[in-house]
């Protein structure tokens, strides 16, 4: 049993100076694991022929399959195609298939000729090498392609891929050919791995305190590894086994699944795709229960996470952003004695303020947030990070408080999960 491992290499100026974010990789990367294959390397380099050389070069030497991003384009610094065929032997030609399409494209555009012909700067962005398996693209104009390239050692053929270098065009060809095909070649590939896998989704302590207690829970299960991120606030706990049978990887995942639960009992409030967000938006509509909001630090964060997602309106009745005591007063209700003596970062004045907030929006749950986000305004009483939460129901008011001493952000949009922990707290119960 071997992995199936892929180099990943996009190509561009723009990526090396930094003027745009590298999203393909880590797009492409995804959706390789999706398949069971391993994205061992990324590399990106400039548009620059003896880099593209030496970068596809060092990738089939040492990756089972190649997916390139990137100088398909019709320009002169678009050089990947002519790089590619000349490692392969071979000369670039026209794709008389991709050429028809861009005919016809250039003819439906407003003003265009009946036979507008094309340039031959235009032709560039329809080449591909002499004897490539073409792909196609139906969401532009450049031809997606499958070309072999040789080892330098072993003499054996390894498949590279090239795309595009936009994302909605990698999307349109991933879901057309490109994902068939790299399964084609996988299980061609005979005895790889096959890949079980499950994220455990946490909140409300660190990554090191939470890998301590999952420590060992992988130590007696062959092929098991667990592995960590830290997606602020949250952590994510993953899961993956491998074995050459799929159904043996599975059993294995599900045989530890009971004990990561019993170890993460109080911090583990999801698995799989849907953060806090998600699950307590869906929990509240499941369950046909309502929430308001009253902020004051977090200024209306919650309120924007609980109507991220469609359908949250049957349960998001509204939320007063009441940055100042005048408003806190005015908008909830909070009695102007509580603020004097207690401040505005005060349970007290979070009590009142969730208690306004579900009277006077009439709804079953209202969340409140007062605190001192920074980077100025903290005291020795109160410092910065400090934070008071509360959460109102029919029957009672309930209370946490934050000591974290983070950035600006960072304090604002712990408090904002926090809320979304007692409300799920409560729906749950």
């Amino acid at each position: 049993m071997r992995a199936m491992n892929a180099e990943i290499l996009t190509i561009g100026d723009e990526l090396c100076r930094g003027e745009i974010v590298n999203t393909n990789a880590s797009t492409l990367a995804q959706r390789l694991w999706d398949l069971d294959i391993t994205t061992r390397w990324m590399t990106s380099c400039c548009d620059d022929a003896d880099d593209i050389t030496s970068a596809l070069r060092q990738a089939v030497e040492r990756a089972d399959v190649v997916i390139c991003s990137g100088g398909l384009g019709p320009t002169e610094d678009d050089l990947t195609v002519d790089v590619v065929a000349a490692l392969a032997g071979v000369a670039p030609v026209v794709d008389e298939t991709a050429r028809a399409r861009m005919e016809s494209f250039f003819t439906r555009m407003p003003g265009a000729s009946v036979n507008p012909g094309l340039a031959a700067i235009q032709l560039r962005q329809v080449r591909v090498p002499t004897g490539a398996r073409v792909l196609g693209n139906p969401a532009g104009l450049a031809p997606c392609f499958e070309q072999s390239i040789y080892r330098s050692l072993q003499g054996s053929p390894i498949p590279v891929f090239c795309l595009p270098g936009f994302p909605r065009e990698i999307a349109g060809i991933w879901e057309s050919t490109l994902r068939a095909r790299l399964a084609e070649l996988r299980e061609a590939a005979g005895s790889v791995e096959r890949i079980a896998r499950q994220i455990y989704r946490a909140f409300g302590r660190g990554e090191s305190q939470i890998s301590q207690l999952c420590r060992g829970i992988v130590d007696d299960v062959p092929g098991a590894t667990i592995h960590y991120q830290v997606k602020f606030p949250e952590t994510l706990v993953k899961l993956v086994v491998r074995d050459r049978d799929q159904a043996t990887a599975d059993a294995r995942l599900a045989s530890m699944d009971t004990q990561v639960r019993e170890r993460l009992a109080g911090v583990l409030y999801g698995t799989g795709a849907d953060n806090l967000v998600a699950v307590v938006t869906k929990q509240l509509i499941a369950t046909k229960r309502t929430v308001a909001t009253a902020e004051s630090c977090t200024g209306g964060l919650i309120g924007e996470l609980l109507t991220s997602l469609p359908g949250s309106s049957a349960a998001f009745a509204g939320g007063a952003i009441t940055y100042s005591n005048q408003e806190k007063i005015r908008q909830l209700g909070v009695a102007k004695a509580t603020l004097v003596t207690h401040g505005a970062v005060s349970e007290a004045t979070v009590r009142e303020m969730a208690s306004g907030a579900r009277e006077r929006f009439g709804t079953d749950l209202a969340v409140a947030v007062s605190g001192i986000a920074g980077p100025d305004g903290g005291t020795p009483d109160k410092p910065v990070g400090t934070v008071w939460l509360a959460i109102a129901t029919h029957t009672a008011v309930k209370t946490k408080q934050l000591a974290w001493p983070g950035t600006r952000d960072q304090i604002r949009q712990l408090a904002a999960w926090w809320a979304l922990s007692l409300i799920l707290e409560e729906v749950k119960s």
